[in-house]
């Protein structure tokens, strides 16, 4: 949870971390972030939640879209530096060339890691994949009993989620972030329930066999 002095509070993922140093990606989108960027003093409380569990797995796809990809670049960071990068693949989607995160680092991650990029709307530059997230999961080279962790816009995860079952990956090893407006992080206020889990302490991870009844699922 981080906060300015006078504006609140909002939650921000993790994007890096290395011994005490945090690094955080953020959106200016609404009082605190705007606030962010020009602050010399930032309020930090936490962490709360859960991370992915991918020392649980020999493989890990990881699936992104939009400014979904903070959290899975602190996911590829942990599992380059256990020199586990040869069991992760990543997808990645944004709307347009202009709109992908980190695209240096996704130029420096490519030498080592199996990363496909595609965007909505391609322009006059853009010589990749063009198309919706789910369409990569045809190029995905890991098995099907690979951990599979989704990020992103709703509609995003869920056609990810439908298409990775309908290919055959495994319902007990699909985790999804499930975030939510989080108010006090600890399960006190109620703002980021999740039918009968609250996303900060039971999440925002959540295996997609706990919470595929809950009809706040996607929303």
């Amino acid at each position: 949870m981080l906060s300015v002095l006078g504006t609140g509070e909002a939650p921000i993922s993790v994007a890096s971390g290395s011994g005490r140093t945090l690094a955080f990606t953020i959106r200016e989108i609404g009082s605190v972030t705007s606030r962010i960027k020009d602050s010399k003093s930032v309020g930090v409380r936490g962490p709360y939640g859960t991370h992915w569990p991918w020392k649980k797995y020999d493989e890990v796809l990881a699936i992104a879209g939009g400014i979904g990809i903070p959290p899975v670049r602190s996911l590829i960071e942990e599992m380059v530096d256990a020199g586990k990068e040869r069991n992760l693949e990543v997808l990645y989607g944004a709307r347009t060339p202009s709109d992908i995160v980190y695209k240096r680092e996704i130029n420096e991650w490519g030498k080592s890691i199996d990363i496909h990029l595609t965007v909505d709307r391609g322009d006059s530059g853009w010589r990749g994949n063009t198309g919706f997230v789910p369409s990569l999961l045809k190029d995905v080279h890991l098995g099907k009993d690979a951990a599979v962790f989704v990020i992103g816009p709703p509609l995003m995860m869920m056609n990810t989620v439908k298409e990775a079952l309908e290919m055959g990956y495994r319902e007990d090893r699909i985790f999804l972030s499930l975030e939510r407006r989080m108010e006090c992080g600890i399960g006190v206020c109620g703002h980021c329930n999740i039918g009968e889990f609250y996303a900060c302490e039971a999440g925002p991870i959540f295996n997609y066999s706990d919470v595929k009844g809950e009809k706040e699922l996607f929303l």
